[in-house]
């Protein structure tokens, strides 16, 4: 088929992608023909007969033929938007989900009186940062006069290159300390008032999702790998009325419950229901004496 107008070669993208993105075949072929030509999607609707050059063209086939085995879309086009912000992403790194926002809207309404209360500036961790997503959009969104340390830690340096080259496109590298290494183990000596984890929670992948790093996914026979690991630590690096914040699996509450009453069995434990009413976040929250 003649691909050589933006109309053309957007049919054509829908037509490669339809059979394996049923419900988004066109848009997909849209925001790769977008994203090839430098335009926004509106352009492409109203110069539809607008000619793409011979190179282009190439390159949004590659792109299409790509996407077509189920490439994530992200990592073709290195962008995920998340909590309003445009991230760069790319294979090193987890792609962000919409449903993590959830442990930035609840992290930003935590870091309210009474622990802004305190005498001492609060400090914020993030343990398995990866694009930095969570940490950045905390550092965009805190008011203005907070006062606070920000910190995240990466087991991959892969993934802190990805964090830091964030941090300089949102302009809040001076507001964020990395660390490499593994969970809390980096912060020697450091104690936090929030410490806010994403941490891989799947058991076994599913077919949809095999081109991610699978450091960022897999964590065990049971999917709680990494959060026996930082529940083991927290005690040590949490003040006292202080929180941590992880997102979960809803499948895990009744094993995570058991978990945290056995390792931390003074601390009070929250969870929180994401907008499709299914529990998604749990805040413990350590006593204050």
């Amino acid at each position: 088929m003649n691909k050589n107008t933006i109309q053309q070669a957007l049919i054509w993208g829908q037509q490669q992608l339809k059979k394996l993105l049923k419900n988004s075949a066109y848009l997909d072929s849209e925001i790769l023909l977008a994203f090839v030509l430098k335009k926004t999607k509106v352009y492409l609707y109203t110069h539809p007969e607008q000619k793409v050059s011979t190179k282009s063209l190439a390159k949004f086939k590659k792109l299409v033929t790509k996407r077509a085995t189920n490439y994530p879309l992200a990592y073709l086009t290195s962008h995920k938007e998340f909590f309003g912000l445009d991230f760069y992403v790319d294979n090193r790194v987890l792609i962000p989900r919409p449903e993590t926002e959830l442990l930035v809207e609840q992290a930003l309404a935590i870091c309210q009186p009474p622990l802004t209360a305190k005498k001492s500036p609060l400090t914020i961790c993030e343990v398995g940062t990866g694009s930095g997503g969570i940490i950045i959009s905390l550092a965009k969104n805190l008011p203005t006069n907070f006062c606070g340390q920000l910190w995240a830690s990466d087991l991959s340096a892969k993934a802190l290159a990805v964090a830091k080259k964030n941090t300089k496109r949102h302009q809040v590298t001076k507001k964020i300390i990395f660390k490499l290494g593994n969970l809390l183990t980096p912060f020697k000596n450091q104690y936090f008032d929030l410490i806010i984890a994403n941490l891989p929670y799947l058991s076994r992948l599913n077919n949809n999702i095999v081109h991610e790093p699978k450091l960022a996914l897999l964590a065990g026979f049971d999917g709680l790998k990494y959060y026996r690991q930082l529940i083991k630590q927290t005690d040590l690096y949490l003040k006292p009325g202080g929180y941590l914040m992880i997102e979960i699996d809803p499948n895990q509450k009744t094993a995570l419950i058991k978990l945290v009453k056995k390792l931390l069995p003074n601390y009070q434990l929250i969870f929180i229901k994401d907008y499709a009413k299914r529990y998604r976040l749990l805040k413990i929250k350590k006593p204050l004496h």
